[in-house]
């Protein structure tokens, strides 16, 4: 029996649907509060996804975590405040002077008071999962699981277990803010947050790794952290030595061991997830490692690394999408970063050509790949130009689609949302016209690339 050719229209519409890059747009909740004068509402909260949505966008990534704090009706986290005097302690620049560490506070204080108002009124996850879904949206709820500490910030968690930080070779230096998993009172902490964010009807869950306390003042020796006991432990019971002590060891398979601890995270949390039939996203570093460079956070100081075993988490189906390039500067492939990333093969000048060679054999038709959307410019014609060069780098190296960071981009710059929109024409392939801007009271066409 021959098909019809209706049949044959709509298998070829289906298919197109479903190789339709996706468009995601993450929230930072956090910034969208701070970017108000008076709280927002949850009127405000409704018209944004509905905006977003009205531009093609299909998935919301919101933010569910934050220097420490939990932007949600929790108890696994401090009510939303600021402590003034850890700020004074703990100040997030070596040499700042003391009007401008009264004035962050001073600011802080003020943003937090707003924030705690907010919780009080609306509960923020419960609202944007139910418009998202009202509109057919997929909306996954973002951890940050190494941002946990900041000036003036404090985690409950972490005061209640100061030992599940990384720690130093003397086991009493500690990265402030950076939990380690090799600790299963860490991975239950994440277990609880998940299991709370799920039960109010989120699609999944998305661990990335940013990590503001990376920002903060920190040695600058590599490899300085991730000593933790049960690292220590479970290398000494595989190879006979006790890394804190011995004059030299193999540190290729201490990264792997601290690598191991984290896909343990990952795999409860896909469990807890692929039960209630939800997903679980996994932000992923470029190359072998995921690294911690800090002070500065965008160095050559990897005071802290692991081995980034990712096929096992495509294997093992416990990833069903990564964001690769998580919190990275891929766009910049000759920033110092990259040196000590040493990635393998050699790169060359397009990282994202090198990411889909490295990454798409593996995961094809099993693991999503996302690519991160980075830091996006303010001014209306750099960001319809900077849409347009990532638009072109998710369908040359036919990526999944692309995470798109973050909504307050479109909000705050002038017809960001039509931008958002010309993005969605751009990755369904189809030509978009120059942009017409003004330009000292005449108008000027662009031509984005």
């Amino acid at each position: 029996m021959r098909p019809t050719i209706a049949f044959v229209l709509f298998f070829i519409a289906t298919s197109a649907a479903a190789a339709r890059p996706e468009l995601i747009v993450d929230i930072d909740f956090n910034d969208e509060v701070i970017i108000r004068p008076e709280p927002i509402t949850a009127a405000e909260v409704e018209q944004l996804v509905r905006d977003l949505h009205a531009q093609g966008t299909q998935t919301l990534l919101l933010r569910m975590g934050y220097l420490g704090y939990l932007p949600y009706r929790t108890k696994l986290g401090y009510p939303i405040g600021f402590d003034a005097e850890h700020a004074r302690r703990h100040p997030f620049s070596r040499n700042l002077d003391s009007k401008k560490l009264e004035q962050f506070i001073e600011s802080r204080q003020r943003d937090n008071a707003r924030y705690r108002k907010v919780i009080e009124t609306f509960n923020p996850p419960e609202v944007f999962i139910r418009v998202g879904h009202e509109l057919g949206m997929k909306v996954v709820l973002w951890i940050d699981i190494f941002d946990d500490g900041y000036s003036g910030h404090r985690s409950k968690f972490i005061d209640e277990h100061p030992h599940c930080q990384w720690t130093a070779r003397d086991g009493k230096t500690r990265f402030e803010g950076l939990i380690s998993y090799a600790w299963p009172e860490s991975r239950a902490f994440r277990l609880a947050q998940a299991k709370e964010l799920l039960d109010l009807g989120a699609d999944g869950i998305h661990c990335s790794t940013s990590a503001h306390c990376r920002h903060l003042p920190n040695v600058q020796e590599d490899d300085f952290y991730g000593f933790e006991e049960p690292v220590v432990a479970e290398y000494r019971n595989r190879y006979g030595v006790d890394i804190r002590t011995a004059a030299d060891f193999d540190k290729e398979a201490w990264h792997t061991v601290k690598g191991e601890f984290m896909n343990r995270l990952y795999r409860e949390l896909a469990e807890v997830c692929h039960r209630r039939g939800k997903e679980f996203w996994v932000g992923l570093q470029l190359g072998e490692y995921t690294h911690l460079a800090a002070d500065p956070y965008f160095g050559k100081n990897v005071v802290a690394r692991y081995r980034n075993l990712w096929q096992d988490l495509v294997d093992q189906k416990i990833a069903d999408a990564f964001i690769v390039g998580d919190y990275e500067i891929c766009s910049t492939p000759d920033h110092a970063y990259w040196k000590a990333k040493a990635l393998k093969p050699e790169p060359g000048d397009d990282l994202f050509a090198w990411a889909a060679g490295y990454y798409q054999p593996h995961c094809k038709g099993k693991t999503k790949l996302y690519l991160f959307g980075e830091w996006l410019p303010g001014s209306t014609e750099a960001l319809d130009t900077r849409l347009a060069f990532w638009a072109a780098k998710v369908l040359a190296g036919e990526f999944d689609g692309i995470d798109l960071h973050e909504a307050m981009n479109f909000e705050k710059t002038p017809r960001g949302m039509e931008l958002l929109g010309r993005m969605r024409q751009r990755l369904d392939g189809k030509e978009v016209p120059p942009l017409r801007v003004e330009s000292q009271g005449s108008r000027v066409e662009s031509q984005a690339p």
